[in-house]
């Protein structure tokens, strides 16, 4: 490059700098500005406000700046060819890059980059490689990190490795352990004990326990280094879990039981988030265990689902404990830190799991059978825009009957819509069919005992005509096929009924097909259920058990099959 634009931070004031390019630049033509002339064609190629910058004839080639005046990171295309040592700078306590300028420039300049390579005070500094130990064994640890082990001057190392297998390195080992209960090292220390040997001119270590950037805090020291322009570099390593999967033989996913998986700490219920996954591991969470389980069935799932936890996961004294969410909160599992906790279908032992039940229905959780459900949805739920003279008039109806929880659900969702609340449902009594339907109304700040033990249209019928129940307005929120069973009862008493049609079950777009001689039974929550399965796989293998929530899904079933079916709540 024979002519070089060079825009020049403060250059009136730090004239030794512009001395300092005359010499690296030697041959070259220098244009020197201390400010940016848009109107002569020359712009900045570092824009202060912009994050792209944009190159092209007539632009500046160089800008030179105070270092520690950068942002993290560089915008796009742009480089840092050197920092150049600003002879006699103040520094101050962390304020090591005021003693730097930088030199930036368009990405990819060769000539450029080769005049400033003897200049570069970062040719002096060391590196951070920021390693993943693995779980414990030393055998699980990657070739890549052995190698820089061997070549490293220090290694900082914390709670969660081998410190016997770090004896057969030469670098010095330096213990930076923050285990709970024996906080040692505060990350800002650590930060800085990393940054100053780098600065020193050493090949740094990190050493962290399974892998840097899954609860270890790897990113946030790799961030450190790098907006202060050490070189750092990243080495994943085998996290902890996937070891206790191992050990445990348990797949965090698995073609028709689990789809998705969710790793979270457990360190701090407050601030737990439960996402929608089929399989949740647990870090940090062996301490509050039992609290743990009861905040994972106070967000939805069933006691039921099977728990495993592996303490010393990858070592020679591991221990493995399988239940479930309901024994471990009454009993626990005895296995202290470090332990990392599996919840979900495929956690349970592999004989148990050839035990399995196909739920057809929407919401697994809306059984209450004891046996391993694989929740495979034959049905989706499609809402349905209400007429609005059912929410601006609520006070003509003098009843109004839940058969479902769906019904509860999308009712409320248009009472809000319309502006109002459960107040609004004030001086109405309210039914509903049963306990899941009544806890969707509690949800919604409405305590309602359902009217019958049993989860039936038929067994409400039975109840309003054991009642007298006549002369009512009666409003019945549903689905579009609706109960008509139940409506045509109520009219036949004399009463006034309206359906309202709020949501419409129809056949879910993404079944997965099963293989059902891997299944022992199979349960059917609604005559849709049993519709689509007859639609899907032409016919009920023999060997397989059924269950039916309620009496218009058996009486569907047997419509269809003539095998005799259990009528489960």
């Amino acid at each position: 490059m024979e002519n070089v634009k060079i825009f020049i931070e403060n250059r009136k004031g730090n004239p030794e700098v512009e001395f300092k390019l005359e010499e690296i630049l030697k041959g070259c033509k220098l244009s020197f500005f201390d400010n940016i002339d848009r109107e002569s064609g020359v712009r900045g190629i570092y824009p202060e406000k912009d994050n792209v910058a944009v190159l092209s004839v007539g632009q500046l080639d160089l800008v030179v700046r105070d270092a520690s005046s950068l942002p993290y990171s560089l915008p796009n295309g742009i480089e840092l060819y050197a920092l150049l040592n600003k002879e006699g700078a103040p520094v101050g306590k962390n304020d090591e890059l005021k003693k730097y300028w930088a030199v930036l420039g368009k990405s990819g300049l060769k000539d450029i980059a080769v005049k400033f390579s003897g200049y570069d005070e970062r040719a002096k500094w060391g590196k951070v490689v920021l390693a993943g130990f693995g779980p414990g064994d030393p055998s699980l640890l990657t070739r890549k990190a052995e190698f820089n082990l061997y070549k490293a001057d220090q290694i900082f190392y914390d709670d969660l490795t081998n410190h016997e297998y770090l004896d057969k390195f030469c670098g010095q080992k330096i213990y930076v352990g923050k285990r709970k209960g024996r906080h040692k090292f505060d990350q800002e220390l650590i930060n800085n004990m990393l940054y100053q040997a780098a600065l020193e001119g050493k090949w740094v270590v990190r050493l962290k326990g399974g892998d840097p950037l899954i609860f270890g805090r790897g990113a946030e020291e790799y961030h450190f280094l790098a907006r202060r322009f050490i070189t750092s570099e990243i080495i994943p390593g085998v996290t902890s879990a996937f070891a206790a999967a191992a050990d445990a033989v348990i797949p965090f996913t698995e073609r028709s039981m689990a789809s998705s998986v969710a790793f979270l700490s457990g360190h701090d219920l407050s601030k737990l988030k439960i996402p929608q996954a089929d399989t949740l591991v647990f870090y940090m969470g062996a301490s509050m265990q039992q609290d743990l389980a009861m905040r994972i069935v106070d967000e939805g799932w069933h006691k039921n689902t099977p728990v495993a936890i592996v303490h010393n996961a990858s070592s020679k004294d591991r221990k493995i404990y399988r239940g479930s969410l309901r024994e471990l909160i009454t009993e626990g599992s005895g296995l202290p830190s470090p332990a990392i906790i599996i919840v979900g279908k495929t956690a349970a032992a592999y004989h148990h799991q050839s035990n399995k039940w196909l739920y057809t229905g929407v919401s697994v959780n809306d059984w209450e059978a004891e046996e391993n459900m694989v929740h495979n949805p034959l049905i989706r739920i499609n809402a349905f825009t209400p007429k609005k003279h059912v929410f601006s008039n609520l006070n003509k109806y003098n009843r109004i009957v839940f058969t479902s929880r769906h019904a509860v659900i999308h009712f409320f969702k248009e009472l809000f819509a319309a502006g109002k609340d459960a107040r609004d449902l004030s001086g109405i009594v309210v039914d509903c069919i049963g306990s899941h339907t009544a806890g969707a109304l509690k949800n919604y700040g409405l305590v309602v005992k359902p009217l019958t033990g049993e989860e039936s249209a038929s067994a409400m019928a039975r109840y309003y005509s054991d009642n007298n129940v006549s002369g009512v307005r009666i409003l019945i929120p549903g689905s579009e096929r609706g109960n008509q069973f139940l409506a045509d009862t109520l009219k036949k008493a004399g009463n006034w009924v309206e359906q309202q049609t709020l949501y419409a079950i129809e056949k879910n777009t993404a079944i997965v097909k099963q293989d059902l001689s891997k299944f022992s039974g199979v349960v059917f929550t609604s005559p849709k259920t049993v519709e689509v399965f007859y639609d899907v796989y032409g016919h009920i293998p023999a060997h397989l058990q059924i269950k039916c929530r309620g009496s218009q899904t058996a009486q569907k079933l047997n419509e269809l099959s003539l095998k005799s079916v259990k009528i489960g709540a």
